[in-house]
């Protein structure tokens, strides 16, 4: 902890220590993790969404270790990758992509993003981006003004791009805007993770996509965090019902199965086209370690693994049994809680003021179990939960939190 704060973030540091608990994890298995004192913290965190199948998960460890033993081109810079065509056609088919698709790979979902509003812009000629409020797609000196929450962009108005981002809250509200026909890109989340957990109903989606389509918008859906198992389907899309796809397809965090970075970004073929067919262009968008072999055939495995978890017989069972009994202690404490929000491996709790939501959160974090909170809408408990978590797991966390909600009703 010392060389710590002498040489990497004492600030952060500080901010632990001030809750009671400042944890240095050692070890991390499937839903636990563990720290030098040889406690066990029960982890509802993942990564913040990346470990949908846990932690060191047992097969995606041996998939990388036998990827290692192949001596793969770390990349290809005057050649082809051979894991990027085989995974593309996995992802295309199981989000059932319709039509012709092409597939970027990058490192980040942020670097995705900035990829997918590089496309729209030159796509359309236009200098608009709508996005919606709540959202989160990135902290980098571009993404950061994606967002419309303050605490972000304080202290860096300088790097604001030359564009201009129209903030929307509700979608009559967006199809407004799109009708006039000089909106570059629309981005969306399926399910704001930060906002509070909410979704874009499919009714919604589907008259929001179709407007895009007939006023030439180019329609970006950030399943960053949502998408490959996390909300119990390839996608959130599929989850929540949506018939309609967008143009453009962002997807990272859980792709890897939390080992290493990588991120994808699908678009239909004539967006590729129109950037990348020009003579005397850059013909990719990555970074120097996006392309990378590893990276595509680790994540032709985590899929492989998720096939078997999301095509199971009642796989989601549990969770959605789990959270059948967040609602149940939520009606015994009214005080304390309004509502429990679900869709397959996040839950979205919401207390009844920012107040009880942290004084919630720092209780759970006392007891050795870790969850988050929606930054975007603060009095909203968050929990991540891995597909492959524990009945054990579950009902431990339900004990504790039932105990907490009861101590805070009075």
């Amino acid at each position: 902890m010392e060389r710590y704060q002498a040489l990497v973030n004492p600030h952060w540091a500080a901010l632990l220590q001030q809750l009671g608990e400042a944890p240095v994890f050692i070890r991390a298995k499937g839903e636990f993790l563990y720290d030098n004192e040889d406690k066990r913290w029960l982890d509802f965190v993942g990564h913040y969404g990346a470990s949908v199948l846990g932690h060191n998960h047992e097969m995606v460890q041996q998939r990388l270790v036998a990827l290692l033993g192949q001596d793969l081109p770390t990349g290809a810079p005057l050649g082809i990758c051979t894991g990027a065509a085989p995974l593309a056609e996995r992802l295309i088919k199981r989000i059932e992509l319709p039509g012709s698709w092409k597939l970027c790979t990058l490192t980040t979902g942020t670097e995705a993003v900035e990829g997918a509003v590089k496309a729209a812009l030159f796509h359309t000629s236009r200098r608009k981006v709508l996005v919606r409020q709540r959202c989160f797609h990135g902290n980098s000196a571009f993404t950061l003004h994606l967002s419309d929450q303050p605490a972000h962009r304080v202290g860096f108005e300088a790097l604001r791009p030359d564009l201009d981002v129209v903030f929307f809250e509700e979608i009559d509200q967006a199809l407004a805007l799109v009708a006039r026909e000089d909106i570059a890109a629309l981005l969306i989340e399926p399910v704001q993770a930060m906002g509070g957990g909410r979704c874009c109903a499919a009714d919604e989606a589907d008259r929001l996509l179709l407007a895009c389509r007939e006023f030439g918008t180019v329609s970006i859906v950030d399943e960053v965090f949502s998408g490959l198992g996390r909300c119990g389907a390839y996608s959130a899309m599929q989850a929540l019902g949506w018939r309609e796809r967008p143009d453009v397809l962002l997807l990272a965090k859980a792709l890897t199965g939390g080992m290493i970075p990588s991120a994808q970004l699908l678009l239909r073929t004539p967006l590729f086209d129109k950037l990348f067919a020009r003579p005397g262009c850059q013909k990719i968008l990555g970074s120097t370690f996006a392309n990378n072999n590893l990276a595509l055939n680790l994540a032709s495995a985590v899929l492989d693994l998720l096939d078997e978890y999301l095509r199971a017989d009642n796989a989601m069972a549990p969770l959605t049994h789990f959270a059948g009994q967040l609602r149940a202690c939520a009606a015994s404490c009214p005080g304390v809680i309004e509502e429990v929000t679900a869709l397959g491996a996040c839950f979205f709790i919401r207390a009844r003021d920012a107040q009880t939501c942290f004084n919630l959160w720092h209780s759970l974090f006392l007891n050795q179990v870790c969850t988050t909170t929606c930054s975007h809408d603060p009095a909203v408990l968050k929990l991540i939960v891995p597909l492959t978590v524990s009945q054990d797991s579950l009902d431990e966390f339900l004990q504790v939190f039932s105990e907490l909600t009861l101590d805070l009703q009075g």
